[in-house]
């Protein structure tokens, strides 16, 4: 389904949004999503001092009583996520400096540090869908939609802050490396940080206290005693956070691998994330000790999965604190993230697939998931928008899927052509092109599909272009005869055509076909 807007959106919508430091892309992970931000540390900040640093245990316990009484329970729009009490957190530069004291006493060494943030935790407050997407171009940092230093009770997804109004986005909470380049949206610091990576040159050169002591003394203060407990599961004391994504297929009635679904892990305020594979699975980069959360967010680079309602992207939080998580998407255990993982799935498959050498569609693709429309099943907004549709209206998987295909086969087309050569292209051509890619892609995933049969705009013209299926050539007279045009060879003729004449002659001259003389008869049939 197409919609026109007239519209005069302005390309450089982004000009009077501008940046206080400029973010490179070269420091941008990998498109698989794997790999990490390297940490920027400024050695001139660690400083020597001597040993005779005053406690602060007393004054950590104070912190987190008073923070406790503050937090209330929320429950999320979507799924059964809640926040709870506000927890300590081992990362946090007075808990690690109480640490590293406390142990350098126990050492008997006669000097010690002051250690330096080596991150900041901060709150974003963007005050538009603009500002949002500022901050998440950035995609060496994980945002989050909630607090990284509260409890987390439940599963689910969706939580926007009771305090403001869904017409504005959310809180956005990350950790960020001390020297790291910000965005002009406003933020406030909740809490300095400091952290090392176990493989980077020793921060605190020629310290006798080794980071994963220190780790472990902070974690033992904040009261989190996981980081020396080893389950039979890992192994030992240092293990990689893993797992699997399923999905289950209500079409096929099967179980089957989510691919490509970026998994973040999660130790307190440090983050890891990497993709699932063919079969599933993700696997920290990193060896870690302690418990770890995992979460989704519906996105890639490419694109991103919305509620029907909210600004945020789509996200889904896993509750469980292990070293494995194994976790199958069904509609009829949540319903709504079923339903992102269905729109994810045919998402992903169109922008990182094999789809025929045919074109894309428009990056930074916004896809609005919502659950009912009275009068559709998707819906793609033309002039300058970027936002696709897609409604579940209680439909199986390959239904939604298919619809899915659809709707980003005229995203692609409109990002290939001028807003005026698509505007003015017959309704008839669009529709019956997406109806062509969305059916030859539906049959390779599910290996069957329906036809079309509307001769007023989403007719099956092209398709019989396209397949060896003559099984209605009786019906057709001789049209459905015709085959053997590819995709491609369709997309070159399609682009080109405004009219149903225009198509029919750029057909006969671009091409030459054994079945041919097939043609009138098909477009005589289909009402071109």
């Amino acid at each position: 389904m197409i919609r026109q807007k007239i519209s005069y959106l302005c390309n450089d919508i982004f000009k009077n949004i501008y940046m206080k430091f400029k973010i490179s892309p070269k420091n941008c992970p990998p498109k698989n999503g794997g790999g990490n931000a390297k940490l920027v540390i400024n050695a001139s900040l660690v400083l020597s001092v001597l040993c005779g640093v005053p406690s602060c245990t007393d004054e950590i316990e104070n912190e987190i009583v008073e923070n406790n009484a503050k937090m209330q329970e929320f429950d999320a729009s979507d799924g059964t996520l809640r926040l709870g009490k506000k927890i300590p957190n081992p990362y946090s530069l007075k808990v690690v400096q109480q640490a590293y004291n406390e142990l350098a006493e126990q050492s008997g060494l006669r000097s010690c540090e002051t250690l330096a943030p080596t991150h900041l935790y901060l709150k974003f407050a963007p005050k538009n869908l603009e500002e949002l997407r500022l901050l998440e171009s950035d995609t060496t940092l994980y945002f989050y939609n909630y607090p990284l230093d509260v409890e987390l009770i439940g599963e689910g997804g969706g939580y926007h802050d009771p305090s403001l109004p869904d017409t504005v986005p959310t809180y956005q909470y990350v950790c960020v490396p001390i020297d790291h380049p910000l965005p002009e949206v406003e933020y406030e610091v909740l809490d300095e940080i400091y952290y090392e990576e176990d493989d980077e040159a020793e921060l605190r050169s020629g310290s006798a206290i080794s980071w994963e002591q220190l780790e472990e003394k902070a974690y033992l203060l904040a009261g989190d005693s996981s980081i020396i407990s080893t389950p039979e599961t890992r192994g030992s004391k240092q293990w990689r956070a893993q797992g699997f994504l399923y999905y289950y297929d209500s079409r096929k009635n099967a179980r089957e691998p989510l691919v490509g679904v970026p998994v973040r892990m999660r130790y307190h305020l440090i983050t890891y994330q990497n993709c699932t594979d063919k079969n599933g699975y993700f696997r920290s980069e990193k060896l870690r000790r302690g418990d770890c959360k995992y979460s989704i967010e519906w996105k890639r680079d490419a694109f991103r999965i919305r509620p029907n309602t909210g600004l945020s992207t789509a996200d889904y939080v896993i509750q469980e604190n292990k070293s494995s998580v194994n976790k199958t998407f069904r509609p009829d255990e949540n319903i709504n993230q079923w339903f992102y993982a269905t729109v994810f799935r045919g998402t992903h498959h169109y922008f990182y697939e094999d789809v025929y050498g045919l074109p894309r569609p428009q990056n930074n693709m916004e896809i609005r998931a919502s659950n009912h429309s009275d009068n559709d099943n998707g819906l793609f907004e033309t002039g300058g928008s970027t936002e696709v549709h897609i409604y579940r209206n209680d439909r199986n998987s390959k239904e939604i899927t298919e619809t899915v295909f659809h709707e980003l086969t005229h995203s692609a087309h409109f990002d290939k052509t001028s807003y005026s050569t698509y505007s003015n292209t017959k309704t008839k051509i669009k529709d019956s092109w997406a109806c062509a890619v969305a059916y030859v892609m539906t049959v390779d995933m599910y290996g069957s599909n329906s036809r079309y049969y509307d001769k007023d705009q989403y007719t099956g013209l092209i398709i019989d272009l396209n397949d060896d299926d003559t099984t209605y050539a009786e019906e057709y007279i001789t049209g459905d005869y015709v085959k053997g045009y590819s995709l491609q060879q369709l997309w070159i003729v399609v682009k080109s055509s405004k009219t149903v004449d225009a198509f029919k002659t750029n057909l006969k001259n671009f091409y030459s076909n054994e079945t041919e003389q097939y043609l009138d008869d098909l477009f005589s049939y289909w009402g071109w």
